[in-house]
């Protein structure tokens, strides 16, 4: 099975985190990693000008998912439900987690409480766990 990373993962790269690198070397000699198209305007987002070229090369290495129809709508089904629960999730998180569900993926993320629709050990990885 593939894996998803969520948009800290990558600001970890773009950081220059070594252990966010050496874990992609790993994830790297099994699989693919992939990346949502929404992680994509959150990293543009919040990338300075100066900070563009090493953006542009970072994203480069990975194949964004883009949000169709089918995962747009898991995505405001998720959001409604877990407001039923008292549960206020972003949409951008709403559309990374439909994504992992629709494509079937593995989502790694630091932030695992803003991805309930997710099973931690399943569908979902925390990193760094160290």
């Amino acid at each position: 099975m593939s894996v998803l990373l969520d948009t800290n993962f990558l600001i970890g790269l773009l950081r220059g985190v070594q252990l966010y690198w050496e874990y992609l070397e790993q994830l790297l000699e099994q699989t693919a990693p992939m990346i949502s198209t929404v992680t994509r305007a959150e990293i543009y987002a919040g990338c300075h000008p100066s900070e563009s070229a090493e953006t542009e090369r970072v994203l480069s290495l990975f194949r964004a998912v883009p949000i169709d129809g089918e995962i747009a709508d898991l995505a405001g089904r998720f959001v409604y439900r877990f407001a039923r629960r008292g549960l206020t999730l972003h949409l951008e998180d709403a559309m990374i987690g439909a994504t992992t569900v629709k494509e079937q993926l593995i989502l790694i993320t630091r932030n695992v409480d803003h991805f309930p629709m997710l099973s931690l050990g399943r569908n979902l990885i925390q990193f760094p766990t160290r």
